[in-house]
């Protein structure tokens, strides 16, 4: 395990008493917008001397913006809280070849919100993204993301929709509370709350998943498993 220290029963004040610094937010955001993509593996450590900030809060952001596969299996082993924040809750992806990355965007999202909306890229918006492989048929990936929602127990509160565009439900349906993103998608964040606000709608709140990384601490992708470098769960291939 990785994350021994927060079993620690000074954790939860130290993630409380840093929370509450007027520089947290701020700092979050530089690590996670220009350290933590090309970095993920930083320690503590070097992210403390970098920018001059105390350990305890570069433990705290590094805590909330990553973390490894062999942590996040714990994770997937405890049950989702009775109570939740949100009564709906919204997330995106193309969900090709599913992996933790995957996993942990699914589980943050059903961990805050009672209903969950998942939209699923088309083979249309797939093809515009021009993503670095080839993706499976629309029906497919569907499929194999019903398949996961039933082996953790969340189908009942899914609904899927196919995105036509990187939006969807997101700026259409007035009844979403919150969406669920990962570091790499937080930016659309903004474009879609500006949206919202065009046709007075309430501007959703931001649930930020860790980036999940493998165990040569780099992040777990779609991409990396096709090539054969790591598996969906984050174990190295080894030939």
């Amino acid at each position: 395990m990785r994350r021994d220290y927060t079993r620690n029963p000074l954790w939860r004040i130290l993630v409380d008493v840093v929370k509450s610094t007027s520089l947290y937010p701020v700092h979050k955001s530089y690590v996670r917008d220009k350290i933590i993509m090309n970095e993920p593996s930083i320690s503590a450590e070097e992210l403390s001397v970098r920018l001059g900030m105390p350990l305890g809060e570069a433990m705290v952001i590094l805590d909330e913006l990553r973390m490894y596969a062999v942590d996040f299996e714990e994770e997937l082993k405890n049950p989702l809280p009775v109570e939740r924040k949100y009564n709906r809750v919204c997330l995106g992806g193309t969900f090709d070849t599913i992996h933790y990355g995957h996993l942990a965007l699914l589980l943050t999202a059903f961990r805050n919100g009672k209903k969950v909306t998942i939209g699923v890229t088309s083979d249309e918006l797939a093809k515009k993204l021009k993503k670095a492989h080839e993706v499976k048929p629309y029906s497919e990936r569907v499929s194999n993301l019903k398949s996961v929602l039933e082996k953790y127990g969340w189908i009942d509160d899914a609904m899927i929709v196919k995105l036509d565009d990187p939006y969807g439900p997101s700026v259409t349906d007035a009844l979403l509370e919150a969406i669920a993103v990962s570091p790499f998608t937080v930016f659309r964040v903004s474009e879609i709350n500006t949206i919202r606000a065009e046709s007075l709608m309430k501007p959703l709140d931001v649930i930020e998943c860790p980036l999940i990384l493998a165990e040569d601490g780099k992040p777990i992708s779609s991409s990396r498993i096709i090539k054969g470098e790591v598996t969906p769960e984050g174990r190295l291939v080894r030939s």
